[in-house]
């Protein structure tokens, strides 16, 4: 019995990496899915090469978990939500529109037959206003000259 636990260390790295990937399954980031998966190579690793020592284990997994991650990062971009309104938004700097209503602190405005929302200074219902910028799905606007 002891023979089998004496090189098992790899198990924990497999224990770990399959861990973090459930846990990915609920957060939906995208980020521990490398991170998990960095940890599965390096208990291949350790399955392959028993006589590795644990701070080579330990370095590369600290390799692999950055390099996954910044390539994941490079290469499969998470868009969500926000990202796309984001980009569709943008096709609207530099255009006029109308302040329909203020209500709380909130801004509206409206582009076509779409509401959004605005942020400015010295606005008013009713006002035109120019679209300045975006910010995430927020127009920043000021009032038209």
């Amino acid at each position: 019995m002891e023979l089998l636990f004496e090189n098992s260390h790899f198990v924990y790295w497999f224990i770990l990496g399959l861990t973090l990937i459930l846990i990915e399954l609920f957060l939906w980031t995208a980020f521990l899915l490398w991170i998990g998966s960095s940890a599965i190579i390096v208990g291949i690793i350790s399955y392959f090469s028993p006589n590795i020592s644990s701070l080579m284990e330990l370095l590369i997994f600290i390799v692999l978990a950055v390099a996954t991650t910044f390539l994941s990062k490079k290469y499969y971009p998470v868009k969500t939500v926000d990202d796309q309104l984001h980009d569709k938004a943008k096709v609207h700097i530099g255009k006029e529109c109308t302040v329909i209503s203020i209500e709380n602190g909130v801004t509206k405005i409206q582009i076509g037959k779409s509401l959004w929302f605005a942020k400015g200074s010295n606005l008013s219902a009713g006002q035109t206003v120019k679209i300045i910028d975006v910010e995430s799905s927020t127009f920043i606007v000021k009032p038209s000259k």
